[in-house]
């Protein structure tokens, strides 16, 4: 948890300035890292357990990218109402479509590092039970 409040921290602090309030880029920011969390969450804790675990690659390919998919449109979802109650519509006709391949974009990345630090510490835990 204290790992997804730092990369919340990092990215509000990064970004912050390009959203037209500070209540937006705190909305944005939340909305965005606590999918990216969720997803990475339900793969760690669900899909590679039943699936990675067992070989069924297949299957766990698909609901990855389907868990991605589904937490990046939940982000996307809120990020919009927000942005279309607070500033109005958006002027650009493929806003949506622009934002949402940037949104997953970053929760690939985000789940692949969060995928790759289990991995990497999974040795120290196990050596510490």
């Amino acid at each position: 948890m204290l790992g997804w409040l730092l990369v919340w921290g990092f990215w509000l602090t990064t970004t912050g300035r390009y959203h037209p309030t500070s209540g937006l880029a705190v909305i944005v920011t939340t909305s965005l890292v606590v999918a990216f969390a969720a997803a990475s969450y339900c793969n760690h804790l669900i899909l590679v357990p039943r699936l990675a675990a067992r070989e069924k690659r297949w299957a766990y390919a698909f609901s990855l990218v389907a868990t991605m998919v589904l937490w990046t449109l939940a982000a996307l979802c809120i990020i919009r109402i927000s942005y279309h109650q607070l500033v109005g519509p958006d002027s650009d006709p493929n806003g949506s479509y622009k934002h949402f391949a940037i949104d997953l974009t970053g929760m690939v990345l985000h789940v692949a590092i969060a995928a790759a630090i289990v991995w990497l510490i999974r040795p120290v835990i196990r050596w510490v039970d």
